[in-house]
């Protein structure tokens, strides 16, 4: 199984929830699209190769021991023992490669230029190819923009048997894609948004080895996030923490120095340690230590750490703690879509909301569904209202308004258009509550012309669909930052799905996932996105007319278009009509 062949189920893909099919009030006939099927597999470490390094061989040149260096440096047993055997005995003592890497697309795109000494006992040999990605030291995996080369120079010498050997090198390891899919694992760490209130993953890749990767794991997690997330979120444990960590028989220890924590500090630090270490089946229990204090995770002795629980039910990462109902428009009226599962009955219902004539050109909805946002027909006005009021309020007015989103903390994100003939641009609102506009510091977004913008449900970060590249619609995600004087900043932004075509639409599928709307090759399609960087997105089908996707945590994927219908996946292997209907959103 090929790291950017599927792994978005074991880097953290949720379960959908299935609709009740054949009930009155939601049809279910008509065409049936069929999805591409997607084998999930029940064992995290399947497809992980352990490397099994062939050593530098006797007579080998300069570039052969160069080549067979590169293929055993993706080997990490023993502190990269095979790597060392191709070092000259004080070089191996000495080489001390940190945990970032470059990554290269394959030995086919190396060139390698070698130059030797008139003597025939030194030599010099230049790697260079273009940078595929890097792994940061913090685990964090960065998709590289095409423009980077990677340009290093190896120094050979012969030993006392006559054989080249490596005196100087990188610290950095070198690695090509398929190295990082046999051996690079993605997790996620777990910290809080700014207001504690919800879990935010923190995707990491880790090398599968014979050491304990869930005392790798706990350690990272202890550490702090990485340094792309760590502005936009709080870790429970202080900061400099570092902890001793024992795995043994499924059970994980992790001991910090220090007084034993308040209630609230100590449970922020049980909801972290449980949610990060629970994605690793061979733990069952955690124990958390401060000196001769100790708590069990979780704390119920009947319960073991892979059961369900309800104990940080209020924080998972999800962002959401009860069942969204989606909506979508109808002859410019707004109306729901409830239910779901075996035993429920689905509902269609108009809402007790009206934006006026002509209905809304976009909106959003809260999510805890009692506040509707929606840019007005022409485009020019940002109205509010809340659920069974015939009050209608412009909050923002005067520009040219083209996306809406809510954040976890009640406050109205909107996009405006700022484009000047040709020239692209955009600037981005938040509306603290809903009501006081502040301009957000978005500078990377100015010269790029915005078509989308989605909110995490944990307030963390935000997915951008820009229509000026190419292909046109590229996706971006970016996080927020609060500043001082109540100011907010968005940036950081990396580019995702950039192998899925033109990209269209995006809406958040859960905390570390996207669905995401993709045209290559003349067909739309829909995926599922996840937001480490290097799994591939997998594939939900083709959806002929889709121009909108919609999803939400534990609920089907919903997907509007130009034919007046709405479609929606519970299994991701088919799409059903589901309804009349255009522009379907779940709340946030």
């Amino acid at each position: 199984m090929s790291l950017r062949g599927g792994r978005a189920a074991a880097a953290g893909g949720i379960a959908a929830v299935l609709l009740a099919a054949g009930c009155a009030t939601v049809p279910t006939g008509g065409p049936i699209v069929e999805a591409d099927r997607v084998g999930e597999s029940p064992d995290p470490y399947e497809g992980y190769v352990r490397m099994l390094p062939v050593g530098p061989q006797p007579g080998v040149g300069e570039e052969g021991l160069i080549k067979g260096f590169l293929k055993d440096m993706a080997s990490f047993e023993e502190n990269h023992a095979a790597a060392r055997r191709f070092l000259l005995p004080e070089t191996r003592a000495e080489w001390s490669p940190d945990d970032s890497a470059l990554v290269y697309e394959n030995m086919d795109a190396v060139s390698l230029d070698v130059e030797t000494s008139a003597d025939d006992t030194a030599a010099t040999v230049r790697m260079r190819t273009p940078e595929a990605a890097m792994i940061r030291a913090d685990g964090q995996y960065v998709p590289a923009d095409g423009s980077e080369i990677i340009d290093v120079t190896f120094e050979l010498r012969r030993d006392a048997d006559g054989e080249w050997r490596i005196t100087e090198l990188p610290d950095r390891l070198l690695l090509s894609r398929a190295d990082v899919d046999r051996v690079y694992r993605p997790l996620n760490l777990y910290y809080f948004n700014a207001d504690s209130s919800t879990l935010v993953p923190d995707p990491v890749f880790l090398p599968v080895t014979s050491d304990e990767v869930a005392t790798r794991l706990a350690k990272k997690l202890v550490a702090g996030p990485t340094e792309w997330l760590e502005p936009a979120v709080r870790s429970s444990f202080p900061a400099d923490s570092t902890a001793d960590v024992a795995f043994d028989a499924g059970r994980v220890v992790v001991s910090l120095d220090g007084e034993t924590p308040g209630n609230q500090a100590r449970f922020g630090m049980e909801a972290q340690l449980g949610w990060t270490l629970k994605q690793l089946p061979e733990v069952q229990e955690v124990v958390l230590r401060f000196g001769d204090d100790e708590v069990r995770i979780p704390r119920d002795e009947d319960e073991n750490l892979q059961t369900d629980t309800d104990y940080w039910k209020a924080v998972n990462p999800s962002g959401v703690t009860g069942e969204l109902n989606a909506y979508f428009v109808r002859d410019g009226r707004l109306w729901s879509l409830s239910g779901g599962g075996d035993e429920d009955v689905d509902q269609v219902e108009q809402a007790d909301v009206s934006f006026g004539a002509g209905g809304p050109a976009h909106y959003a909805v809260s999510l805890n569904e009692e506040r509707f946002a929606a840019v007005s027909a022409d485009g020019g006005e940002v109205l509010l209202t809340e659920d069974g009021s015939d009050e209608v309020r412009t909050v923002l007015e005067g520009g040219e308004y083209t996306a809406l989103s809510w954040d976890g903390y009640g406050n109205l994100w909107v996009a405006e258009d700022t484009s000047d003939g040709d020239d692209p641009g955009s600037r981005l609102w938040m509306l603290r509550g809903g009501a006081d506009p502040v301009r957000v510091d978005a500078p990377a977004l100015k010269k790029r012309e915005v078509v989308q913008l989605r909110l995490s449900r944990d307030g963390t970060r935000a997915a951008v669909v820009t229509a000026d590249g190419d292909p046109e619609g590229r996706l971006w995600v970016g996080r927020v930052v609060a500043e001082d004087a109540g100011g907010v900043a968005l940036g950081g932004f990396m580019e995702l799905a950039s192998d899925v075509g033109s990209v269209s639409d995006a809406a958040w599928r859960g905390g570390d996932q996207l669905a995401v709307l993709g045209e290559k090759n003349g067909a739309m399609r829909g995926y599922l996105v996840p937001l480490d960087g290097a799994t591939d997105p997998t594939s939900v089908g083709t959806i002929t007319s889709a121009e909108t996707i919609a999803a939400a945590p534990e609920r089907p994927l919903i997907a509007g278009g130009d034919d007046d219908q709405l479609w929606l996946t519970s299994d991701r292997v088919l799409w059903q009509r589901a309804t009349d209907g255009t522009d379907p959103v779940f709340p946030g």
